[in-house]
């Protein structure tokens, strides 16, 4: 029994981390952008799965464990691609460029993990032990340490934005249900995987975490600020009102001083005209 499910787990936990960077693809696309994805860690992660897959074929695993780092270095070589695309670079909407790009870096780290492999299996002829070792430790090291351009992203950043949360989901899933395998697999076991496992959970967690609480943080001081400008933009348009009702009122007051004075005119005038005509009739 504990074989059978140290088998499923392991089956589910390659399938999600071949393919947890395919949603991240498609977010680049759609949105025709990379920012906030840190280039870095991605590169970091293609030399990793570069050195597993070293890793992998020398000590013989199974086809699916062999094969996992293989689409997980192409998916990642495509994110890497996206964001020479997508950002403001010489290869910037280029297709013909990116494209070349692409098919270069892949012929490059495909070579690189061709003759990992003859070089570890030389030293394992001579009875160099450390090299193959070597190779099984890089690809840990890597996939953690990938991890510190994108935090250094979030905080330049004060905010986590371009990664694709389905992405985040997949990692965290294949991580969780790698380890489950380790769990039921029989003695010794591996610490080395596990720390692996256990620290690729808890990054993705993180950054999960820090996807909702800033951008809560960021909405939140947004509408105070937004609430701040109509309360001033409010304030402006009384205070307009009020001056153009005081000078309203200051013209109706000139207004009927005016006509007050026009109709004392008008009277004096009349008066004087009465008394003038009051004279003539008397003489």
């Amino acid at each position: 029994m504990e074989v059978v499910l140290e088998n499923v787990f392991g089956i589910m936990g390659t399938v999600f981390w071949s393919f947890q960077l395919a949603p991240q693809v498609h977010k680049n696309w759609r949105k025709k952008s990379t920012k906030g994805l840190a280039r870095e860690m991605i590169l970091l992660w293609i030399i990793s799965s570069v050195f597993f897959g070293v890793y992998a074929i020398i000590l013989g695993l199974s086809i699916p464990l062999v094969v996992q780092p293989q689409i997980f270095a192409t998916i990642s070589l495509i994110v890497y691609v996206q964001c020479f695309y997508y950002r403001p670079t010489k290869f910037e909407g280029s297709k013909i460029k990116s494209g070349t790009l692409f098919v270069l870096l892949m012929m490059l780290f495909g070579g690189v993990e061709a003759g990992g492999v003859y070089i570890v299996r030389y030293a394992n002829t001579r009875n160099v032990d450390w090299v193959q070792t070597f190779v099984g430790i890089i690809p840990v090291v890597l996939l953690v340490i990938g991890f510190v351009p994108q935090y250094i992203e979030i905080y330049q950043l004060k905010r986590v934005i371009g990664i694709s949360l389905i992405f985040m989901s997949l990692d965290i899933l294949g991580g969780l249900f790698s380890l489950l395998s380790l769990v039921f697999r029989p003695p010794p076991f591996d610490i080395l995987a596990s720390f692996t496992y256990l620290s690729v959970v808890t990054l993705d967690l993180i950054i999960v975490f820090l996807y909702f609480f800033l951008n809560w943080y960021h909405s939140r001081k947004e509408s105070v600020i937004n609430n701040s400008n109509e309360e001033i933009v409010n304030i402006g348009n009384e205070v307009v009102v009020n001056i153009n009702n005081e000078e309203a009122t200051n013209i109706s007051n000139e207004e009927a001083v005016n006509i007050n004075n026009l109709k004392a005119v008008n009277v004096s005038d009349e008066v004087a005209v009465n008394n003038s005509n009051e004279k003539k009739t008397h003489q």
